[in-house]
Order: C-alpha cells, then sequence, then structure tokens
C-alpha cells in the first residue's frame, strides 16, 4: 500500500503525474485532498489527462489516467509556481498567457480552482498554483 509521505499534497501529485508521463505509464495513484481531486478535475476538463476516479472513498489515494501506454503524452512540462515557503498571489490583470493560450495557468481563487482564462473574465485574482503545457 502507497503511504502518504509529503505534507505538500499538490507537489506530491505533480511529482506522480511527471514520473508517470516520464515511464510513460497509464495510469497513476496520486494522494486524495480536495485540492488534489479538483486538480485532476481541472485538468481532465481541459483535456490534459483521460480520467480520474476513486476506488473507494475510505482510501488515500485516487487514480488519474493519463492515456494510452505509448502514445504521446498531452502534457509536455508542469511547473509548480507557488510553494509553501513561497506563496505566489496575482491580481486578475496580471496573470500570464502561457505559449499564447496554448498553455494553462492554475489559481486557486475565493470561487475554488480555475484556469487563468476563466479568472480573467470573473477579474478574479488568487494564488497562482502551476503552469501546464
Amino acid at each position: 500500500m502507497l503511504k502518504r509521505q509529503s505534507s505538500d499534497s499538490i507537489s506530491a501529485f505533480f511529482t506522480q503525474l511527471r514520473n508517470g508521463i516520464l515511464a510513460r505509464r497509464k495510469t497513476i495513484c496520486v494522494p486524495q485532498t480536495n485540492l488534489n481531486w479538483s486538480l485532476a478535475s481541472l485538468l481532465l476538463r481541459e483535456n490534459f489527462i483521460e480520467g480520474a476516479f476513486q476506488i473507494s472513498p475510505k482510501l488515500e489515494f485516487f487514480v488519474v489516467v493519463l492515456g494510452e501506454r505509448g502514445a504521446e503524452s498531452k502534457i509536455l512540462n508542469i511547473t509548480r509556481l507557488s510553494r509553501p515557503s513561497k506563496r505566489v498571489y496575482i491580481k486578475s490583470k496580471k496573470i500570464p498567457r502561457i505559449l499564447d493560450g496554448m498553455g494553462l495557468v492554475v489559481l486557486s481563487t475565493s470561487q475554488g480552482l480555475m484556469t487563468g482564462q476563466e479568472a480573467r473574465n470573473k477579474s478574479l485574482g488568487g494564488e497562482l498554483l502551476c503552469e501546464i503545457w
């Protein structure tokens, strides 16, 4: 059984994601927190992953489906911007565009996790979590 060892579950999620992509895995197990589940749902909605589901509500992990084995990954790079030791907050007018709209920036706002484009449309700022392309 996998054990949760990290106090920063978002970094653990990104590390599992990167390692799974590099190892060309079809699925990975991710620590189950509300923030990780919201992040996986956002990645699913933006078509970066193919699925996310909970095996059991009692387990500490959920499964993320990356894609077919041997296929090119839809995620080329994922970078954590705000860390527990250095939080990065940004206003709605200063939200960066990643690769002229080809990438994605994820923010934690007062209305939940959302992409940079959604936050810009709603004029919401928040904590910059990561950038993905």
